[in-house]
């Protein structure tokens, strides 16, 4: 019996801080920016000339950087609230079956898309093509999170030359922002659905 209290009341501090670092995350600009009517990517061709121009609107830099430094909870597992962890939980409150079964079902939609290769799909240096989770990983671990530059997977490095690219890389800040945007919107979702977990727990423990 003291081990079920001890791990309700385990379950519920990780939900708590899960909605909190999301709440943190919603009231932050990077949403309102990334995700703005005029946000997006153009491409100018001088055929003349033979040269391109890409020009991006979106999130500026400081927006995106204090996104990420919450995003990083969720995407790793040091603080308990990564998003397959939390997804692992599920399986194990006094919650409803089928809200066990969307928490995991859409987590797994994510994951799809995470491993799909951009439309249209891109490459750098003729490496392979590139999926929304590369991007996000690369984005995330080799400039705006960490700057891991230790082999065999040098992601600062991977970085640095996409910047150097300056047609391309406004392009992959701009897949980054969307699939930053689709993460972002299963982490919020599943804000809501830890509301009544928490609650449920609750009444658990003082039952």
């Amino acid at each position: 019996m003291a081990t079920d209290h001890a791990d309700n009341q385990e379950a519920l501090r990780r939900l708590r801080l899960f909605n909190e670092k999301a709440e943190e995350l919603r009231s932050y600009s990077f949403i309102e920016k990334a995700f703005n009517k005029d946000a997006g990517v153009t491409v100018h061709f001088d055929f003349q000339q033979q040269t391109a121009e890409t020009k991006r609107m979106g999130a500026d830099n400081e927006a995106r950087a204090a996104m990420c430094s919450v995003l990083r909870f969720f995407v790793q597992p040091r603080d308990g609230i990564e998003l397959h962890d939390i997804a692992e939980l599920y399986q194990s409150l006094p919650v409803k079956n089928e809200d066990k079964y969307w928490v995991s079902e859409n987590l797994k939609q994510l994951d799809n898309f995470l491993c799909r290769v951009t439309a249209p799909a891109m490459s750098v240096n003729d490496g392979p093509p590139l999926t929304f989770g590369r991007i996000r990983e690369i984005f995330l671990y080799g400039s705006l999170v960490h700057a891991n530059a230790k082999p065999p997977d040098d992601k600062r490095s991977v970085f640095e030359l996409w910047r150097e690219n300056r047609v391309v890389y406004p392009v992959l800040e701009n897949f980054f922002e969307y699939t930053a945007g689709e993460t972002i919107k299963y982490i919020l979702w599943l804000a809501a659905m830890n509301a009544d977990a928490i609650k449920a727990i609750e009444q658990t423990i003082s039952a």
